[in-house]
């Protein structure tokens, strides 16, 4: 009998938070937060384990396991990965190991706060893992709870407020998915949920239905990715979240969007795709450059760097737009490196506001005297986000630009001037926040710890290491890259704008 890794990388975290959440009395925070750590850790190890045997050259699912949940309805406990889906599983496992490192000092409610994260990581892997619809809608709903109560409990003075206006955006994304799902099914007439079946149905979707469904697939996953104007919830949520759920937020729970609509617009509607990839190239040009310039107006450090995770992953639109191998790689790319930067800037403003008390620049000022090492890690952090060659940043938006330049010069043209944008507002972020004049109040500022820089420094590492050897990515999901453009190609080339 083989082993069932995949399962046992689903469900470790939620084993661990039923352990965690059952033990007998008190708890210390000192003992949930190792108990939490433990269990990460050994769930990205199982992920590792699951890369190590992977074969790369080929585009099947691996790793598939199959139950039949519910027969009668076509519903199915079905998991696998494919080179979309493990990069994917692979940084949900890092960052919730860092998002645990960089929750250290948390001692609030500890016990809970952990069963949450744990339960949160199940949730988003369930969603990558999934290969039927229903289990990924389920999945994808699983991450709605613990993220609400990560955010209404321990979030800042108006965290009932954000955490209240998240759940009612991911419930309505989650019902046009749901509609979409169940719409697919019963008009497919396969009696099956399952993503490979639904894909190839033995009677063709008229391209009205895929124009519909396909339309309430990319209104839920526009939610949560999200795009203007669908986009209002994430500002108030980062802002208000602790440092640790803003990094799983955005360096994971965001990829959702993107992920579901390579793997169910693209995967099962290829002929209405390949019609509203116009569209999709338009808001990506909006969410580049309305992000940018909302993200010069804040004052708030961490606001403004939401506002920058909004814009890039405008980004990763327009990659998904463009429908050819470069653009649907770099917006692959971008989805990783997108993880890792956003991640590693919410740290960095987690350890200004731990130090300093405030994340307003009109309050800061001569942070490099106090702060040494946070500033220069906040500068390498700046310059990934810009895309500066040699980060992770560049090649992902090198990418998106050439594949998206072949098909929507305006919109990529637009989309490059977010950088510009970006390099602007990021190069006065670091001008007003460390260095000038050092406000009095700040001088005595508690020292940062070297063990609490481990987090920023592994998310950097990893940002500089596929900067400069891009293929430990691309060699992951090119093939799955390329055999999803050769089935766009097979039945709608005749469609594609020249």
């Amino acid at each position: 009998m083989s082993v069932p890794w995949l399962s046992l990388v689903l469900f470790f975290p939620t084993l661990g938070a039923l352990g965690l959440a059952l033990l007998p009395g008190e708890v210390s925070y000192r003992f949930a937060r190792v108990w939490a750590l433990t269990v990460a850790g050994l769930t990205f190890l199982l992920s590792g384990l699951v890369a190590y045997n992977f074969d790369y050259t080929s585009t099947k699912p691996q790793f598939a396991e199959t139950i039949n949940w519910l027969p009668q309805l076509g519903i199915s406990y079905n998991i696998a990965v494919d080179g979309l889906s493990l990069p994917l599983v692979l940084l949900t496992g890092l960052l919730v190991v860092l998002s645990i490192l960089t929750s250290w000092q948390l001692n609030k409610r500890a016990r809970l706060y952990y069963v949450l994260i744990l339960l949160l990581s199940t949730g988003v892997l369930g969603a990558f893992m999934a290969r039927d619809t229903i289990l990924f809608f389920l999945a994808y709903e699983m991450e709605l709870i613990p993220l609400y109560f990560l955010i209404s409990i321990w979030g800042g003075k108006r965290r009932e407020y954000a955490g209240t206006k998240f759940l009612l955006y991911t419930f309505l994304s989650g019902v046009a998915l749901l509609v979409a799902f169940l719409s697919t099914y019963f008009f497919s007439g396969v009696n099956s949920f399952s993503i490979d079946v639904l894909a190839n149905p033995a009677t063709p979707y008229p391209l009205v239905f895929q124009f519909i469904t396909l339309g309430l697939i990319t209104f839920g996953f526009a939610i949560k990715m999200p795009l203007v104007p669908l986009h209002t919830w994430l500002p108030d949520a980062h802002v208000e979240a602790p440092t640790a759920v803003s990094v799983l937020l955005a360096g994971v729970l965001l990829k959702l969007g993107t992920y579901g609509i390579v793997r169910f617009g693209l995967g099962i509607f290829p002929e209405a795709a390949v019609q509203f990839a116009w569209l999709l190239s338009v808001l990506a040009a909006i969410n580049v450059v309305y992000a940018s310039l909302a993200a010069m107006a804040q004052t708030d450090i961490k606001k403004m760097i939401a506002y920058s995770s909004i814009a890039h992953m405008g980004y990763v639109v327009l990659g998904i737009a463009s429908l050819n191998e470069t653009g649907l790689g770099g917006a692959m790319f971008q989805m990783i490196s997108h993880g890792i930067i956003s991640g590693l800037l919410f740290m960095l403003v987690g350890l200004v506001y731990e130090k300093a008390g405030t994340r307003e620049l009109p309050k800061l000022g001569g942070l490099f005297a106090t702060l040494p090492v946070v500033g220069a890690f906040f500068v390498g952090a700046a310059m990934a986000n810009a895309g500066l060659p040699g980060m992770s940043g560049f090649v992902a938006e090198f990418m998106v630009f050439r594949g998206g330049i072949e098909r929507y010069p305006v919109a990529t043209v637009l989309c490059i001037f977010g950088i510009v944008l970006t390099a602007i507002y990021m190069l006065a972020m670091l001008a007003r926040a460390f260095f000038g004049k050092l406000p009095a109040n700040l001088e005595t500022m508690p020292r940062v710890k070297a063990w609490e820089m481990i987090p920023a420094t592994v998310l950097l590492v990893i940002c500089v290491g596929l900067g400069l050897f891009p293929t430990l990515a691309t060699a992951i999901f090119e093939p799955n890259v390329a055999e999803l453009v050769q089935q766009l190609d097979a039945k709608t080339v005749a469609q594609l704008p020249r």
